[in-house]
């Protein structure tokens, strides 16, 4: 399995701290978050694609072609233009069972129960789940849940408060194949980008996805308070 990494993004909602540093290389707990983001997958996987665009080269220069003995290629999003661009961006890396990650996400612990169901007879990929009571993103991916935590349907709503529930958190396993078609399949939101939640959909309602929840606590590093939250949670406090 290989690891597809999104870390193309502008982070202008993290402004001013990302004015003078790139999103991926900001600061936690004395290392930079994207650190943080691939500490959780590499365990798991044989190696890491990382998708890069603004301020590409200083990431590069800071990670390199490994991280923790996986091996790093690059792939480049020119435009950006949505996650589910971002994914075909890197096609010439996607084969086989691709895990794949914003690289904006922080983890305590691994994703190891993503991994370990994504390997279950009958299931063609896991989703990565966050239980919430609101909503605060932009758009959101509402997850139906079976008992079983099959994943009947996913509805991407835009500027709507989701009632309490499960939503698409930023990581999940895929048939690599299969994820290209369906992102290939996607059209323009109405944000101007190809939406990864809209292939995930697709997805869904081809095959088996099975949702799962964190061993622990994830957090969606966007805003400053995001930051100082996930600084503080690595501190311990």
């Amino acid at each position: 399995m290989d690891a597809l990494v999104f870390a193309a993004g502008r982070g202008t909602r993290l402004r001013p701290h990302t004015d003078d540093v790139p999103k991926p290389l900001l600061q936690v707990a004395g290392e930079p978050l994207l650190a943080h983001c691939l500490r959780a997958a590499v365990d798991y996987v044989d190696r890491i694609v990382l998708v890069v665009g603004y301020r590409d080269a200083e990431i590069e220069a800071r990670f390199g072609d490994e991280f923790s003995g996986i091996p790093i290629e690059y792939a480049r999003q020119e435009s950006r233009e949505g996650l589910a661009h971002a994914v075909l961006a890197a096609e010439e890396y996607v084969e086989g069972d691709v895990l794949t990650i914003n690289g904006d996400n922080v983890f305590e612990g691994d994703l190891s129960g993503l991994v370990d169901r994504h390997h279950e007879p009958g299931v063609d990929g896991t989703v990565l789940l966050d239980r919430v009571e609101r909503n605060e993103a932009e758009a959101t991916a509402r997850c139906d849940l079976a008992e079983d935590g099959t994943i009947r349907g996913i509805e991407t709503a835009v500027g709507e408060a989701p009632e309490a529930g499960y939503i698409a958190a930023g990581a999940q396993t895929h048939d690599g194949t299969a994820l290209l078609d369906a992102c290939r399949s996607v059209e323009r939101s109405k944000n101007d980008e190809y939406e990864l939640t809209e292939a995930l959909a697709s997805l869904v309602e081809q095959g088996r996805y099975v949702g799962v929840e964190p061993d622990g606590w994830h957090l969606n590093v966007n805003t400053p308070a995001d930051l100082d939250e996930a600084r503080r949670r690595f501190a311990g406090e």
